[in-house]
């Protein structure tokens, strides 16, 4: 064998060992990112919501899910237009770009549960508990003894006052109290045949005198009605400044302010909401609390047909009335209001320094008499915008034996019955209401169903406690009109009709519509 051929054979050798090394190596590398890829597979989930309120919500946290969990990918879709529900069916029936969770209220889950559309929830993360949540959020979810969705977050209503108007009272009760306590004793000791003594302090004298006062220690919080009963005696005793036109006035056209009135003993469809079987809307105590209810017209006054939510809250702001019934979204809007009246107040004072300079210069000149002096000093007092602040407390009972009690809508996330991807759907569901649920009244204006939210502002935790107590509106699909119905009897009874009659037919109308009967 020449030279030449041996070499040319270590050559041929030499490159194949380096292709096959090569080869290999690739091979290795392919391997690995196939590997990587499969582990890292990313599995796309699809959320629908229809207000773009929620928008920057969902948002952040799906990306803050995606941190956690890389092999999972949460697409957030707004989704206008009417009939949001049947869109979902539609889509979901077609398979094409249905969601794989969507958010709801509580009182479409019989509907979404029937049409295929809420799967039952597994819960895997272990949240759809006590821990996390209250009993009205669970009940909200619940439907044929399951859950079929994830709470997000709710709406109901508490009592707001004043807190200016009954701090101001506080005070002239405390001076009334002080002097009624000072002429008894002056009294008892007269009677005694005795002397007063002038320099004695009243002060001293922490005897009781009115409906359980001890004027030497009664608080704000004394002067706060727990009861319907106690705000008309309120009502009675005050004695109102100007420009107040009622002490109590809330919108009675819209049954969402009216129900706690009935809401304890009113029942459709149970804790639940979705037992048809449990329907009571005509009993003893409904038709009691119906009439105190109706009492309310002839004392405070309020015109159903003028009557709305907003102008209720603007007239409240405006301090025309002590009390109101509101809905979360109170505690910005009055926060703004005291914003606002602050930062006009400030530039009144300083005008009204400025024109009231002007009228003591007139006045010592002698072109103003004292009276026209001292009218003009009022009239621009009274230009000076007033800074009223706010106080919030639970709805108060009727009676001090009939309870109240408010009804609560609670919106969920709800894993669609036709997703491929329900696990990875809950698991998100499960991460949104609970661990990110810090983030969801920064962003959107909702209250968090969840605990884990952690609020420190009191007026939250407020509306949580009441939350907890509420009755979420109920499911069944057959009384898909009874709140038009229920409204239509709140306001007839609310202008004078028979209670007894308007209740009784209610009842004989959910009745019907349950039993299918004509």
């Amino acid at each position: 064998m020449s030279f030449r051929f041996r070499l040319l054979s270590v050559l041929i050798i030499v490159i194949l060992v380096i292709g096959s090394f090569h080869v290999g190596e690739h091979n290795n590398n392919t391997m690995q990112e196939q590997e990587q890829q499969s582990y890292y597979q990313t599995e796309n989930v699809y959320l629908w919501y229809s207000d773009e309120l929620y928008t920057d919500y969902f948002t952040s946290a799906a990306v803050a899910f995606n941190e956690k969990n890389p092999d999972i990918r949460v697409i957030p879709q707004l989704v206008g237009g009417d009939e949001y529900l049947e869109q979902i069916n539609e889509a979901s029936i077609s398979g094409e770009g249905f969601p794989d969770l969507y958010l709801t209220s509580n009182d479409a889950l019989e509907k979404a549960n029937l049409a295929g559309l809420a799967a039952n929830a597994q819960d895997a993360q272990n949240v759809l508990n006590a821990e996390h949540f209250p009993k009205a959020a669970l009940d909200a979810i619940t439907y044929k003894n399951e859950y079929v969705g994830y709470p997000l977050f709710f709406e109901t209503s508490i009592l707001v006052y004043n807190k200016t108007y009954l701090n101001d009272w506080l005070i002239k009760v405390k001076e009334e109290g002080r002097k009624e306590e000072e002429q008894l004793t002056k009294e008892e000791i007269e009677a005694e045949g005795g002397v007063v003594d002038v320099e004695t302090d009243p002060s001293e004298n922490t005897e009781s005198y009115g409906p359980g006062y001890d004027y030497a220690t009664v608080t704000l919080e004394d002067l706060i009605p727990k009861t319907i009963d106690g705000i008309k005696t309120f009502a009675d005793d005050y004695d109102a400044p100007d420009g107040v036109e009622g002490v109590f006035k809330w919108d009675v056209s819209d049954v969402f302010y009216n129900y706690f009135f009935a809401g304890n003993y009113m029942i459709v469809g149970g804790e639940t909401g979705d037992d048809e079987n449990n329907i009571d809307v005509y009993n003893e105590n409904t038709i009691k609390c119906m009439n105190i209810y109706q009492n309310l017209n002839q004392f405070f006054s309020i015109d159903a047909d003028s009557s709305s939510y907003d102008s209720m809250i603007e007239n409240f702001i405006d301090g025309k009335f002590v009390f109101t019934i509101a809905t979360s979204d109170v505690i910005e809007k009055l926060d703004n209001a005291l914003k606002e009246s602050t930062r006009q107040n400030a530039e009144d004072l300083s005008l009204f320094e400025q024109k009231s300079d002007s009228l003591k210069i007139s006045y010592e000149k002698g072109d103003l008499k004292e009276d026209e002096y001292n009218s003009k000093l009022e009239a621009l007092r009274a230009e000076i915008t007033p800074v009223y602040s706010f106080g919030y407390a639970r709805i108060p009972d009727l009676t001090d034996e009939l309870e109240s009690r408010s009804l609560s809508v609670t919106d969920a996330l709800v894993i669609n019955g036709y997703s491929e991807h329900k696990s990875a759907a809950e698991k998100f569901a499960a991460f949104v209401t609970t661990e990110y649920s810090d983030h969801l009244y920064s962003k959107t204006g909702k209250l968090a169903c969840s605990y884990d939210a952690n609020y420190e502002d009191e007026r939250l935790i407020l509306f949580q406690e009441e939350y907890a107590e509420s009755i979420p509106l109920p499911k069944l699909v057959e009384e898909s009109n009874f709140w038009v119905q229920l409204e239509i009897t709140f306001t007839k009874i609310w202008i004078g009709e028979d209670t007894d009659a308007l209740l009784r037919k209610l009842s004989e109308q959910i009745t019907t519509q349950i039993s299918g009967e004509e």
